[in-house]
């Protein structure tokens, strides 16, 4: 068992402190060719740390800032903690988080320096948090990565999937951000190809950003739907970008896009305007892709995982295998009873409204990219009341996926509340 250290974190519904807003992993690269092959190994713009030792109850790491990276500007991206923490950089703090299982990502650009850096992951006390988290996670097993981007960046990346008779029309969503004093302007290229031959659409569009300012940048492209994502046919194509700075490339990347539409009418799910039977089958986010392989080769092609962390790896297998997932947020408040008075259940106690509300938004923004993913649960057996009512709000401002909560006593609150 890891050691603990003393918590810094002052109350049990406080916000994670220094963190980047919740995005999906965006692994950048410095040519075409590198991006095709999608290493997750090191490579010039991204470094995992791949060995943490346990000195005095701290797990610590390291990772290399090489010269080319003076301009750019440099994330830690961890999950798997499964407890809250700290992270410091260099005997400095980078930032902290309450929820210790989806991926959080810390701007660590300032407080790093060329050639080797430490970083420590301080493990502090669950005692503030304990009582939303009834459910088995184990021990922590971080996974890290150094991620370095220019100062002007794609920083999230989006899309939704409207379906015509014969034709699919999908619109994309570029997150761009300047991280500099001035304004500047960025091309950003982009190809759309099916089993990488097949160019299905291409363009690029010019986006001006002011000082330290955000915006997107949109395009649609119409496919065949033959190319829609199910668990019939789960195809995927593949999408490549490019963002070009003052005349120079800065970054590349190259990932799949699963592209398909989510309904849920009168307690059907509709996939691509078809009609599916939805059975799920409930597994432990703690599960291999082995175990996932032997419940697909038995048949089962529904899986809904109980409240914690699943990893994106597992994530990317149902991508490919073309299983339906359900994610719950890790959330159980159980051992508090059902009662909604004060000093009751966590969910109706306003002081912890913060911590659902942002676990739900995480748990979204870290999954959207996955067309296997096609319902999130708020929680699991925590009765209901303020803070679940707040999360499925705003949950539904984020996406259009299915929100569910079946142990709310069948309140408004879940979007299957009249069909069960």
């Amino acid at each position: 068992m890891a050691l603990l250290v003393a918590s810094s974190v002052s109350a049990h519904a406080q916000r994670s402190k220094g963190d980047e807003p919740h995005r999906t992993l965006l692994i950048p690269y410095h040519t075409e060719a590198a991006a095709k092959e999608r290493t997750m190994t090191r490579q010039r713009y991204m470094q995992p740390i791949e060995e943490w030792v346990e000195v005095d109850g701290v797990l610590r790491g390291e990772y290399t800032f090489p010269f080319s990276w003076l301009e750019r500007q440099v994330f830690l991206r961890i999950e798997g903690v499964n407890q809250p923490y700290e992270i410091w950089i260099n005997n400095k703090r980078a930032g902290s988080s309450t929820n210790g299982f989806a991926a959080k990502e810390f701007n660590i650009t300032k407080i790093s320096k060329e050639d080797k850096n430490r970083v420590e992951l301080r493990l502090l006390s669950d005692a503030n948090v304990a009582a939303i988290e009834c459910f088995e996670h184990g021990a922590p097993r971080p996974i890290a990565y150094i991620i370095s981007q220019p100062r002007v960046r794609v920083r999230d990346i989006a899309w939704r999937t409207n379906i015509d008779i014969g034709v699919v029309n999908t619109d994309f969503s570029v997150i761009m951000q300047n991280e500099t004093l001035g304004k500047k302007v960025s091309r950003l290229s982009y190809e759309i190809y099916l089993n990488d031959t097949l160019r299905l659409d291409a363009g690029f569009r010019d986006v001006e950003l002011g000082m330290y300012g955000t915006d997107t940048m949109r395009f649609g492209a119409p496919v065949p739907d033959s190319v829609l994502w199910s668990a019939n046919s789960p195809r995927m194509i593949t999408m490549k970008l490019k963002n070009r700075i003052e005349g120079r490339d800065v970054e590349f990347y190259n990932f799949n896009v699963g592209l398909r539409k989510v309904d849920y009418k009168e307690g059907v799910f509709y996939i691509n305007n078809k009609e599916e039977n939805i059975l799920w089958h409930d597994l432990s986010p703690r599960s291999t892709i082995a175990d996932i392989e032997e419940l697909y080769n038995r048949g089962v092609c529904s899986i809904r995982f109980t409240a914690g962390w699943v990893k994106d790896e597992i994530l990317e297998y149902c991508d490919t295998k073309g299983i339906y997932v359900a994610i719950t947020a890790p959330i159980n408040s159980s051992h508090a009873g059902t009662s909604r008075k004060r000093g009751g259940n966590p969910s109706n106690d306003p002081t912890w409204r913060k911590e659902y509300v942002e676990r739900t938004l995480q748990m979204i923004h870290t999954t959207k990219r996955h067309p296997s993913v096609i319902a999130y649960y708020l929680a699991e057996d925590s009765s209901n009341g303020i803070c679940l009512y707040e999360s499925y709000l705003k949950a539904k401002e984020i996406t259009t996926i299915p929100i569910f909560y079946e142990d709310g006593g069948n309140e408004w609150n879940s979007d299957n509340r009249s069909f069960r």
